[in-house]
């Protein structure tokens, strides 16, 4: 009997499958020949290391056909020019593991780059300058640089990956100082999608330097970075958990942190309602670049409502984000992000609450079937002011373009985590359904304050993968045309994890 169609089809697709997966195996082969000792293949300890690794379960099940360990550039370029000769097989970078979106730090049957022997940094002086190697955690970078008295804008969490942090723009708690991570980079060494090894300098190719800032890794893989530095010494911080029943007091703190952090701008926060097991919890991460918090500072009406818990103390700079790292990485779960960027609206203080209640709403019939424990989603309210957009300016820019000429704003961070593979869509529907809703609701808070419609760019850090993040920057057209002059042949465009233009 002939094969009907169906199995005809069945067949050319397991055919295809099993010749990219040959192709994948090829260039896995080719690599090993050209740096041996740098490539790991599925039955080698190390490559199931760190394929479980990642922070999130759900990406520990995808399997790449090996994984490459470079310990230099000239690896890492040795690596692409090799797969520039299969350009049916995927690859992709990963730096600490931390976002959660499936194909962007991870790539099935395809070649995995881990940067994992590249990370820490060093300092310089003379220049001011501290070269950071993208590997790792933040952790490594602040401990390492905390010897000279100083540190880099970066993540506020230590668990939170380097590389990954800088090119998609990345939140500091001194960002209100120094603008976004991203705006402090002044250098990237990268190799290029051709495969050569340029360092692009933000005096000599400004234009790119802008792109590098928060267009993710759709120009090169970066293997270091060249960051102003900034000093530091001793810090205020840590988090507080408070009860359910004073969120009308926190919620009012918030609505006058956001403007108020433009007369102190060494005071940062975030802001997280989290809800599971049948309980809401206020938890709020507290920053100040200094041993004492002053009377007058922006979080002097925070540190009025009296905690349930009190983490915070004056401490070094990488002893608080160790800290904050512990609470964020206890975690087993499959985990997701989605963001939205809001307007600061000043004649609604009610905003933050009405945002909370659709969030509940929304996760409630998930949370209240599922097993205590298993699964949680927090919401987390993250202060924009248009300080940190002045500070970007005054570096030359970045690529989501905030300027000191915007409103103030705040990022929400959609999170949940949750046990079982069956419940992927519908986390993924109910964090979808909170931002087509937020799409509804803003305009008429705008509308109710007579405001003209603001620049909300959404932060890549914090989206989801089916966000079009690039797509609301200002300038997404000339960074388009920039990528295509970089990658005429569309190797990262087309192969490589990430968002795109």
């Amino acid at each position: 009997m002939a094969p009907s169609f169906a199995q005809l089809l069945l067949l050319s697709v397991g055919a295809l499958a099993t010749q990219s997966h040959c192709l994948a195996a090829s260039a896995c082969r080719d690599i090993s020949l050209a740096i041996p000792g740098r490539v790991e293949m599925p039955i080698s300890i190390r490559y199931l290391a760190e394929v479980n690794s990642y922070w999130s379960l759900a990406l520990r099940e995808i399997k790449p056909a090996c994984v490459v360990f470079p310990n230099s550039a000239e690896d890492v370029a040795t690596a692409v020019t090799i797969l520039s000769t299969y350009p049916s097989v995927n690859f992709t970078v990963k730096s600490g593991g931390h976002d959660p979106n499936s194909g962007h730090a991870s790539v099935n049957r395809g070649v995995l780059i881990s940067m994992a022997e590249l990370t820490g940094a060093t300092y310089d002086s003379e220049t001011g300058l501290a070269k950071v190697l993208p590997g790792g955690e933040w952790n490594d970078v602040i401990s390492d640089l905390s010897e000279y008295g100083v540190t880099v804008a970066g993540g506020r969490l230590g668990i939170v990956g380097v590389g990954g942090l800088l090119l998609q723009g990345g939140i500091s708690f001194l960002s209100a100082q120094y603008g976004l991570a991203a705006d402090s980079v002044v250098g990237w060494n990268t190799v290029l999608p051709n495969g050569t090894i340029a360092y692009i300098n933000a005096t000599t190719r400004p234009d790119l330097a802008v792109a590098m800032r928060g267009s993710g890794s759709q120009f090169g893989i970066v293997t270091e970075f060249t960051i102003q530095a900034h000093p530091i010494g001793q810090v205020w911080g840590g988090a507080r958990i408070y009860g359910a029943d004073q969120f009308d007091a926190l919620y009012q703190a918030l609505h006058n942190f956001v403007p108020g952090n433009a007369d102190d701008p060494k005071a940062a926060i975030i802001f997280a309602r989290s809800e599971g097991s049948g309980a809401i919890t206020p938890l709020i991460f507290y920053f100040y670049d200094g041993a004492e918090v002053p009377a007058d500072s922006p979080l002097a009406e925070f540190l009025a409502i009296k905690p349930l818990v009190d983490l915070t103390s004056t401490q070094s700079y990488p002893a608080l984000l160790r800290a904050n790292g512990e609470l964020g990485s206890a975690t087993s779960s499959r985990m997701s992000f989605r963001t939205y960027t809001i307007p600061y609206v000043k004649g609604h203080p009610e905003m933050y609450t009405e945002i909370a209640d659709m969030w509940s709403n929304i996760t409630a019939p998930h949370l209240s079937t599922s097993l205590p424990g298993l699964s949680q989603c927090s919401i987390d309210f993250q202060p924009l002011p248009a300080i940190i957009g002045a500070e970007s300016q005054r570096r030359g820019g970045n690529a989501m373009g905030i300027s000191g000429d915007d409103i103030d704003r705040l990022i929400l961070e959609l999170q949940c985590g949750w046990a079982g593979q069956q419940d992927d869509e519908v986390i993924y529907s109910m964090s979808r359904a909170m931002t087509d809703w937020l799409e509804a609701r803003v305009p008429v808070w705008l509308a109710n304050e007579s405001q003209s419609n603001p620049y909300l760019p959404l932060l890549m850090n914090d989206a989801m993968g089916d966000q079009n993040v690039t797509g609301r920057y200002r300038d997404y057209a000339i960074f388009k045309a920039l990528q295509s002059e970089m990658d005429p042949d569309g190797v990262f465009r087309n192969r490589v994890g990430g968002y795109k233009y």
